[in-house]
């Protein structure tokens, strides 16, 4: 267990998109970093409603991308949440990048364990996809639309 995450407040804005038998979403944040810790937030909240997940799970994250693109980096990033919560049932609800350079994102998690008698599943995410996939800057603000496989 390593560092301090911040604990999001209340539920992140973003716009869930339904697509064919998809699900994904679509986020507006103030700078990159943000944007890629919304859309972590974003992600376990289409998959659990965030209002119900604590922050008692913590845990230093580093994720390597193969490409120094952003589109890269974010399907790594979100893939590699993901895993975790797969792997290790925890469910994550706050995110701080500390570091994001050279292909390599380093961020303190939190979250807390899967319980099935206090968190209903929305929806089963199986991976981020590249299909229509945007990350992009516009003046002060980053927009991001990602799409899940399902």
């Amino acid at each position: 267990m390593a560092g301090r995450a911040r604990h999001m407040a209340e539920r992140p804005e973003y716009t869930e998109i339904e697509h064919t038998a998809d699900v994904g979403m679509e986020l507006t944040a103030r700078d990159e970093r943000s944007a890629f810790e919304k859309a972590a937030a974003c992600m376990f909240d289409l998959v659990c409603d965030l209002d119900t997940v604590g922050d008692t799970w913590r845990e230093m994250v580093r994720v390597e991308a193969r490409a120094d693109d952003l589109q890269n980096m974010m399907v790594r990033w979100l893939s590699e949440l993901l895993y975790l919560f797969e792997t290790e049932r925890v469910l994550m609800s706050s995110f701080d990048i500390v570091g994001m350079d050279e292909g390599v994102i380093r961020a303190h998690v939190a979250g807390e364990a899967f319980d099935p008698g206090r968190h209903a599943v929305k929806a089963e995410l199986k991976a981020p996809t590249y299909h229509d996939l945007r990350i992009e800057e516009d003046g002060a603000v980053w927009s991001v639309r990602v799409i899940f496989d399902t």
